[in-house]
């Protein structure tokens, strides 16, 4: 009868054994800031994440970066998440011996951000969810207009991947600077475009030129998919946001999934869902109606 809690003991000590790797997976998490999108991006890691993380935060400039960078070379902790551009950029240049997941960064082409041992999560919202919540609003929408700069192509084959499985035509112009857009955004409405979507491009969009946009698009009849909620005050149709919690989720799994030194999978991962937000009054002004199956997917203000 001795033998059986013996036993017992043995298996309940192999078991921690077998355990002990995965209770240890902690990781470091490096945040550009602790401000709007990067703080809330963060705090959803943190929630999400069932062990330990060791947060360093660049407070939004670089006067850290050396203390940091040692004490994250230092650490035995294999797994980096960098949230927002900042962090993503000091992680490209200075993080190579880590595993690195960015997230909550759109200029990824600009600045060189992927390599095999570092790869991101996609900052726009599920496009398919965006590009389909607007169809069902205007059920007559066949061609969408898309101005980039020259560093976006992942944003580009998104839009166009999400347009063709809703049989929606993507007309797309890449310019080289703000000075390009109007003019290219005239360009896209002498070729009939029945709407544009506003990407999140900062290489070519300066809060003037967004500001131009938005009054162009008031002026010529124009709905615009914008990517904040603070351009439906300034007469966009739509607006998108993506969800935090699903940010964090995504980029854990992309960790979880990458057992070697190298990230697994593409370089980014799209995000599958979105936050809908739509503008009641320009709904009206361009004769759109809200459906009631509409209002119990989107939000309406």
């Amino acid at each position: 009868m001795r033998l059986l809690p013996v036993l017992l003991s043995l298996l309940l000590s192999l078991l921690a054994l077998l355990l002990a790797p995965l209770a240890r997976a902690d990781i470091i998490v490096l945040a550009s800031d602790d401000k709007g999108a990067v703080a809330a991006a963060t705090g959803a890691l943190q929630a999400a994440y069932g062990a330990r993380i060791t947060t360093y935060n660049l407070g939004g400039s670089r006067a850290r970066e050396t203390d940091v960078v040692k004490a994250i070379n230092a650490s035995p902790v294999r797994q980096v998440v960098a949230v927002g551009l900042l962090a993503a950029q000091v992680a490209r240049r200075r993080l190579d011996e880590k595993q690195v997941v960015f997230c909550q960064v759109l200029n990824v082409e600009e600045f060189s951000l992927i390599a095999p041992w570092m790869k991101g999560v996609s900052g726009i919202p599920s496009l398919t969810k965006q590009f389909a919540a607007w169809k069902a609003l205007d059920p007559g929408l066949r061609k969408i207009g898309l101005i980039t700069g020259r560093h976006a192509s992942y944003m580009v084959a998104e839009a166009q991947m999400a347009a063709r499985s809703l049989g929606l035509e993507l007309d797309h112009v890449a310019v080289a600077s703000d000075r390009a857009v109007l003019p290219a955004l005239q360009e896209l409405r002498e070729r009939r475009i029945q709407g544009l979507w506003l990407a999140p491009d900062s290489t070519i969009l300066s809060q003037r030129t967004i500001f131009d946009v938005m009054a162009f698009s008031v002026r010529h009849n124009l709905p615009v998919l914008a990517f904040s909620p603070a351009l439906l005050r300034e007469g966009a149709l739509l607006s998108a946001t993506a969800d935090t919690g699903e940010i964090a989720s995504v980029t854990l799994e992309r960790l979880r999934r990458s057992s070697a030194s190298e990230v697994a999978g593409e370089p980014l991962e799209a995000l599958g869902e979105a936050h809908i937000t739509i503008n009641a009054a320009a709904a009206a002004r361009f004769g759109l109606t809200i459906t009631p199956k509409l209002k119990e997917q989107v939000n309406v203000q």
